[in-house]
């Protein structure tokens, strides 16, 4: 097995096996930068005093790709020196015949290191839950949340008399208005709409919830049946390939969500689609519309806003030599303590329902009051119930839809080659 991980200490390797009732040596993954890898220590170690377990922190690539890599050659070869791991929402399914099941775990959770505050799995958002869940066994248990939003340049729609668009139509009409006015004042460069289609995961959660929202599916359901073919599916694509060169630029098919956030910071678009963690840095007071943007839900069609989730999970893993002390390690570092903490020191979105309401929070971070109205608009990209095929099922679904945004397919083309593809790979939703 080729060494990725730092060399881990023998007391580590050595650990006592089941059925001790000394202090123990566990490991976590955490922390892909080191605000995170020090948030990630200093709450282990609140955990560790209370305790009495030893916990080493092994410090991830930062990098998703390498630190997804990493892992499973340490998981296919049931390594039991990593107890704890830290994985992106959209790991679930490929990860899940490596990891325990936490449900019994948490229930058998060990009185001695049980804390008040610990979560229950009702505790967190339901969609979270739902996208951590393998059949009957949750695998992970949200650490914090990422989600699609539509930035908007606040200023200029109370210029223009506009009001936040609560639909693509009304987006679309905005986007022109704005776009039409800032180039006659001399800004020649200026888009309505940004969005990323450049990335195909970007496309993909991004087209997803084009098509979600106009109530065509998303993608695979979960119950592995591929619903990407249908005309809600294909009119969500083509009014997204009338936006190129109308409200958005041609650029949109090669930019990621950086390139639209250095855009969009520097005033060259009025509405932008992009993740929750782009709020943050449109903070910066050097940013020349700092102070004139807010945030609101993504628009919807014909169906229901949506809003695809993202973000960090906790696991632990099946081959780990304590998986119930693991466990109560997981539990202690999702509850609401500790996101409460992560939340005001480094603007993580919590996953616990109730920290949407608390006042104290909310004060120290409005944001929140702008997300809790979007909560139960969460969808999750089909990850889950593809398993280990979806980077190929996202790559194609992201190739479909970049067809039909160049011109170079109908959406009845390009969906129906997809639905047939994807049945194939799956054997009609049956073998994902």
């Amino acid at each position: 097995m080729t060494r990725l991980f730092p060399v881990l200490t023998m007391a580590c390797i050595l650990a006592a096996g089941p059925g001790v009732t000394h202090a123990l040596d566990l490991t976590i993954a955490c922390g892909r930068t080191a605000q995170e890898t020090a948030l990630c220590k200093g709450a282990v170690g609140e955990w560790e005093a209370k305790t009495g377990h030893r916990v080493q922190v092994i410090t991830t690539p930062t990098d998703d790709a390498q630190r997804l890599a990493r892992y499973l050659d340490l998981l296919q070869v049931g390594a039991p020196e990593l107890d704890v791991l830290e994985i992106d929402a959209l790991w679930c399914g490929q990860l899940g015949a490596h990891l325990a099941d936490l449900k019994p775990l948490i229930a058998d959770h060990n009185e001695a290191d049980h804390n008040p505050g610990d979560p229950s799995a009702s505790d967190f958002l339901d969609p979270l839950i739902r996208n951590a869940t393998l059949g009957e066994r949750l695998v992970a248990l949200p650490w914090y949340l990422e989600l699609g939003l539509l930035y908007y340049r606040s200023d200029l729609l109370a210029r223009y008399n506009l009001q936040v668009p609560r639909t693509w139509g009304e987006l679309e009409d905005a986007a022109r208005r704005i776009q039409e006015a800032q180039r006659l004042l001399g800004n020649t460069s200026f888009w309505g709409f940004a969005w990323p289609g450049g990335e195909d995961e970007a496309l993909t959660a991004t087209a997803i919830e084009w098509i979600s929202s106009q109530g065509g599916g998303t993608l695979v359901e979960p119950d592995g049946r591929v619903s990407v073919n249908n005309p809600r599916a294909q009119f969500a694509l083509q009014r997204a390939a009338n936006w190129i060169r109308g409200i958005t630029p041609a650029a949109a098919l090669t930019a990621t969500p950086h390139d639209n956030l250095d855009g969009f910071r520097a005033g060259a678009a009025g509405l932008m689609r992009n993740w929750s963690t782009a709020w943050t840095s449109l903070q910066d007071q050097q940013t020349p519309v700092a102070e004139r943007i807010a945030v609101a839900p993504l628009p919807k069609g014909a169906g229901a806003p949506a809003s695809v989730l993202g973000g960090g999970q906790l696991a632990v893993s099946r081959y780990s030599r304590h998986p119930t002390e693991a466990a109560g390690l997981v539990r202690y570092l999702t509850g609401a303590v500790v996101q409460r903490r992560r939340a005001l020191d480094a603007g993580f979105n919590p996953t616990l329902a109730d920290l949407y309401t608390d006042p104290e929070l909310i004060a120290a971070r409005p944001l929140l009051a702008d997300l809790a109205p979007i909560l139960p608009n969460l969808i999750a990209r089909p990850s889950t119930p593809t398993g280990a095929q979806y980077p190929e099922v996202s790559a194609t679904f992201a190739a479909a839809v970049r067809a039909v945004l160049r011109g170079d397919a109908t959406p009845d083309a390009a969906l129906t080659g997809l639905q047939r593809t994807l049945d194939a790979l799956s054997q009609n939703g049956t073998a994902w």
